[in-house]
This record gives C-alpha cells, structure tokens and sequence, in this order.
C-alpha cells in the first residue's frame, strides 16, 4: 500500500515578515515582542514554526501590528493578504457594492474588521 504524502502549508506573509525582522543583525526577540505586545516565547516559538496554539488567534493579533512596523503593510484577515494602507482604506469606505457577491463578502468583511482604518472598534483580545 502506498502511504500518501500531506504538502506542507505555506506560512502566512506575516510570518516571513515577523522571520526577516528577527534575522535582522542587533534585534532581538525580547525587542519584537515588547513591540508587539507579547512574550519573547512566542516569537521564538512563530518564528520556529512550532507555535502549538491557534494561529487563527494569533494572526488576529500579532499580523496586522507585524505589517505595520515591519511591512508598512496592512493584513486583511479577509482576504488572507497584506494590503497598503491606502488600499486598506479604499476598501473600507467603498459603496456597498450590489452587483458583484464576492465584492459584496468583502465590504460586508470590512464592516466587522477590527483594522479597518475607518472603524471604531479595537484589537482582539485574549490572543497570545
């Protein structure tokens, strides 16, 4: 019997970004994570693939202040992507679109983001 083998999942972007920065010569862990609001623990544990809690929590958190600092980027949770702050924006004030279902997803989406630039609501708590 042949034994299938699973392919591996990519990480997200911000994790790349979250590596590159503490690869950088004279930083450390300990300053990322004051910078980010966690412990040096799980940088390591992000940047070593080995992080054991939910990344859905965790990316919650820590992707969009990773792609502010270190990316000059936005994470959109909906879109599983890094925008730039002027496309983040451009999203979160569009007319509600009535045509298109993916379109509308998205502004729908945009309304409940907790990074939407145009909302009043804060960051996620209870994550790292």
């Amino acid at each position: 019997m042949r034994q299938m083998n699973l392919m591996t999942l990519a990480d997200p972007k911000w994790v790349e970004v979250l590596r590159a920065e503490a690869e950088k010569p004279k930083r450390t862990k300990q300053a990322i994570a004051n910078e980010l609001g966690v412990s040096r623990t799980a940088i390591s544990l992000i940047c070593d693939g080995k992080y054991s809690a939910r990344m859905d929590k965790v990316s919650a958190k820590i992707a969009p202040k990773v792609m502010a600092l270190y990316a000059c980027k936005v994470w959109c949770p909906h879109l599983r992507a890094d925008l730039t702050p002027d496309a983040c924006r451009h999203h979160a004030t569009e007319a509600m679109p009535k045509s298109d279902p993916a379109k509308l997803r998205h502004w729908v989406a945009c309304r409940n983001c907790p990074h939407n630039p145009v909302s009043e609501k804060t960051e996620v708590k209870d994550a790292v």
